[in-house]
């Protein structure tokens, strides 16, 4: 279900091209982002901030087209098309941000061996990968600051000494690596983890998956034949127009793109109903 939906949502916003849809789906992002992070808002819109008016500034000043000429250097022109185009890539990348955020929170090891129970192989192994992946950096940063210490806290200097303490960086990395391999791989055999072991499924697929799942999968059918059809087109150049506009299009987007922002909100609204009475 998480896979299906940021799927579709991923790609649909990277295709729309229209900035209606592209901010829906920043807000939406931002909001279940905000709810399941437990961080700041604050920090993820200065970062969305941040993101918006970098993109734009630097299409404008890289990408000259359109009839609006905001002001002149030289023999360039910087259009107001270019700007508005760059800040609804901006939308689109932040979007992509916070989709990408969230689902690293919500896409977890158990998730990933439900999701290829069929190849139950090739689950593990991409789970534990991503399991190393943060461990193998978080330790390359320690081996660096053990490094600098024997160094008396020096940073090197010069070619050589970079190479050769990039080396020995990896060196150790790699000692460490096959280390750790050797005991995570005694650890899984010790645990059960061996060919003819039994596996208990924690997930299911209920009466709700099923649900959300035809509900989203039929929502992002109809938006993505009325892109297909020409009834969501903004053009942005020569002059910014919107082409066609379907209301009922971008309803529909904004539904569903609530949808993990509303499960979320009444699961925790149940926890708490449930807390209350027992």
């Amino acid at each position: 279900l998480h896979l299906e939906f940021y799927a579709l949502t991923i790609i649909l916003v990277l295709i729309a091209s229209n900035p209606f849809f592209s901010f829906v789906s920043l807000l939406c992002a931002f909001l279940y982002k905000s709810i399941i992070v437990k961080k700041s808002a604050l920090k993820s819109i200065i970062t969305a901030a941040v993101i918006i008016a970098f993109v734009g500034v630097f299409n404008m000043l890289f990408a000259h087209y359109g009839a609006t000429v905001l002001f002149s250097l030289g023999k360039y022109a910087f259009t107001l098309q270019a700007l508005l185009y760059g800040i609804n890539q901006g939308f689109v990348f932040a979007a992509v941000l916070f989709w990408f955020t969230a689902l690293s929170y919500n896409l977890d090891g158990d998730r990933v061996l439900y999701l290829f129970s069929f190849a139950s192989k090739l689950s593990l192994m991409f789970s534990v990968i991503l399991g190393f992946i943060p461990r193998f950096n978080k330790k390359l940063g320690e081996i660096r600051d053990a490094q600098r210490a024997l160094r008396g806290g020096q940073s090197p200097e010069g070619f050589k000494e970079k190479l050769k303490s990039a080396l020995d960086n990896l060196s150790a990395l790699i000692s460490y690596s096959l280390e750790s391999s050797i005991i995570t791989a005694d650890s899984m055999t010790a645990r059960g983890f061996k060919a003819g072991a039994l596996s208990v499924k924690r997930y299911k697929l209920c009466a709700q998956d099923v649900f959300l799942l035809l509900l989203i999968s039929v929502s992002f059918i109809y938006i993505y034949y009325s892109k297909a059809a020409g009834d969501i087109t903004f053009i942005f150049e020569p002059f910014i127009k919107i082409k066609s506009f379907s209301p009922a299009a971008l309803i529909i987007f904004f539904l569903v793109q609530s949808v993990p922002f509303i499960v979320e909100v009444w699961e925790g609204m149940l926890w708490k109903f449930s807390a209350a009475r027992s």
